[in-house]
Formats: structure tokens, sequence, C-alpha cells
């Protein structure tokens, strides 16, 4: 197996059944990526018979696929950020680029190859490439409306308490450069990684690019009230690092780098 210079890491947390309709289509359409990708799958600390099922699943896929390691098993649950970076761990030090995709099946194979593949082939680089669910017509969108209210809400709160001026923070598909990550000390866990990551890459005048993709919301989603009002709390938070990344961001253009200004 060639060296590949991607690595996608799939964060799943008592979501194998959503994961296992999913994969296979993912895999299929990962085989023809042109720079080569290993696509890990991280399991968050769930039962250790949904542990055992999933690492099965995951077993009979790789019989078609040697880019699909072992199933990678947390013993406690750690939060969506821990597991992602968990399996960024286990990159090495061939990777250019780091990415992940959520385990439900909601951002089709095709988009997560799109973006993996403008990361890729950017001129730009070293930079963050988010994906981003805006309604445009040949790019559908379908969300649950009461998920799509509380999104607004969510997107206003992080303008305000954060002043990061994108239309989706927490769209479940990243890719961002390697020794950017291997290079930071993180400190979010849960779902406030996706905040923590675009701040970061603000404080070190990382240019941030989206790109609208095609949305299939899927019943089930592991972020309930209970973890929406934490993302929430997490915002309010992260205003004290928000000040320590503007400053961090100060220090760098008078050092002479200029920032990159992303398209939103």
């Amino acid at each position: 197996m060639a060296s590949p210079d991607t690595l996608l890491v799939i964060p799943s947390y008592c979501d194998g059944a959503r994961l296992a309709g999913y994969l296979p289509g993912l895999c299929a359409a990962l085989s023809g990526f042109t720079g080569g990708v290993r696509v890990q799958v991280v399991d968050d600390g769930s039962p250790q018979a949904e542990q055992l099922w999933l690492a099965a699943e995951v077993d009979r896929l790789r019989r078609i696929y040697d880019f699909l390691p072992p199933l990678l098993a947390q013993a406690k649950n750690a939060g969506k950020g821990s597991a992602i970076r968990a399996g960024w761990a286990t990159a090495g030090g061939a990777m250019r680029w780091l990415a992940f995709v959520d385990a439900d099946g909601a951002a089709p194979a095709a988009e997560v190859v799109a973006l993996l593949e403008r990361a890729r082939n950017s001129v730009a680089s070293p930079a963050v490439f988010i994906a981003v669910r805006t309604k445009r017509s040949d790019k559908p969108v379908r969300r649950f409306w009461h998920r799509q209210i509380g999104s607004r809400l969510f997107n206003a709160w992080v303008r305000r308490c954060l002043d990061l001026q994108f239309s989706d923070t927490q769209c479940g598909l990243k890719v961002v450069p390697a020794p950017f990550v291997n290079e930071t000390v993180w400190r979010e866990d849960r779902f406030a990684f996706d905040l923590e990551l675009l701040l970061r890459a603000r404080a070190v005048n990382l240019p941030v690019f989206t790109q609208s993709i095609a949305w299939n919301e899927q019943p089930g989603s592991s972020l309930g009230p209970g973890a929406m009002v934490g993302l929430f709390s997490a915002v309010w938070r992260l205003r004290r690092f928000k000040c320590e990344t503007s400053i961090s961001s100060a220090v760098h253009r008078r050092s002479g780098i200029s920032a990159s200004r992303a398209p939103h």
C-alpha cells in the first residue's frame, strides 16, 4: 500500500448502526482518492458490546479496503474532540493533512472526497478547509427544523462572543494541515473542539476556507439538549481564549506575518 498523505478520522459513540450504513460507500468513494488516504474509525468509549460489533464491521470492510486499519477503541467516553485527536495521533510523520467526518452519514461521501481534494490541490497551503451547510439550489441541505433553529441561535452566539464570522462552525467535516495539529496544545475534548480549532487557526493567521456541501441530517444525534447547553457554555468559556488568540495574532502581525482573510 502506498503511503497516504491524508488521514480521515471518524469518531463514533454508540453510533455503530449508522456508521455501518455509511462506511462502505465512503470507503468506495475514497478508494480513488489521488493522494492516498487512511480512514481511522475511533470508538469513543461505547459499551463493550457496541465496540465489539463495530470492530467486526470494520474488519469485514478491511478485507476490501487496505487503507482501513482496525477500530481504535477508547476505554472511556471522553468526547468528540478527544476521539478525533486520538485518531490523528496515529498519523505518524508522513501525513500532510488530517481530517474528520461525522459517523452518521449526513455528509455525502462525494462531499468528503471533494473537500479532501480541494485541500490537497490548494495552492494556499497551509490552510484549514471546513464544510458549511448553506442552502443552495445545487447543494440541497436537509435539516430538522429544531436543529436548524438551534443552529441559527448558536451561530449568533458564536459571532457575538468569539467573533468567528462563519455561517457554520459545527459542520462535522473539516480538513487541517498536520503540522498545525501537531504543534498545538489542545484544550477542548467535546463538541467545542470545532470552535477551538477555528480560534487557534486565527491565532496563527492560518487561512480558513469554507465549502458549501449537501447535507442530509440523520435522526438519532448524540447532540441532545444537555450537550447543547454544554456547547453554549463552552462558547462563554472560550471568550477568554478569544482574547488570548487576539493578542497572539497581534504578535504575529508585528513580526511581519500578515493575516489572510478567508471567504465565509
